[in-house]
């Protein structure tokens, strides 16, 4: 409450009666400020990075003319045989070789003698579904799920019948990629 002396008398004013009101009035004679909507966005790059968990695959001691011959350092039917791979996106699987060359003598085999097969589920890895790799690249699987980030592998050898005697050695390049 506000006292005024008027003419030897008070005047009391209520500020609740007159103090709101004008404050009110002010306010809406100041300009309102307006709002706008901003759009946002990003692009996310896409992206792949793989290992492969193995260096070496080793056939041992094999007869010519034997076939699905199988790796004897690792265990491909329990998934030890796989690349680690992070991707977000779908990505494919290539690979390719040399032809195998014997250490002792000048004999080779074609690399198409090797079949090659991969999954997200080592227990699928098939002979019957894998493909002859080549000296160029060969499609293994393609439009993978970007979510499989563990991929299986699975080898299989066939010995040329009357193949001579010696210990061949290939060269595999197993590249992952965007689709």
């Amino acid at each position: 409450m506000i006292f005024i002396k008027k003419n030897e008398s008070y005047i009391v004013i209520n500020m609740k009666e007159y103090f709101i009101p004008v404050v009110v009035g002010l306010l809406t004679l100041l300009p309102i400020v307006g709002a706008d909507d901003v759009s946002v966005s990003a692009t996310v790059s896409p992206y792949i990075s793989y290992t492969v968990n193995y260096a070496t695959l080793d056939f041992g001691t094999v007869s010519a003319g034997s076939s699905s011959n199988t790796p004897t350092n690792y265990d491909q039917t329990a998934g030890e045989l796989n690349a680690t791979i992070d991707a977000n996106d779908e990505y494919k699987v290539e690979a390719y070789g040399t032809d195998f060359t014997g250490s002792n003598t000048s004999e080779t085999f074609s690399i198409s003698n090797l079949k090659m097969d991969t999954d997200s589920n080592y227990a699928n890895l098939a002979e019957a579904s894998a493909t002859a790799l080549s000296t160029s690249s060969q499609v293994i699987e393609t439009n993978i799920a970007y979510t499989v980030t563990t991929h299986y592998h699975g080898f299989w050898l066939t010995i040329p019948s009357g193949q001579a005697a010696d210990t061949y050695s290939s060269t595999v390049t197993i590249t992952y990629s965007l689709v």
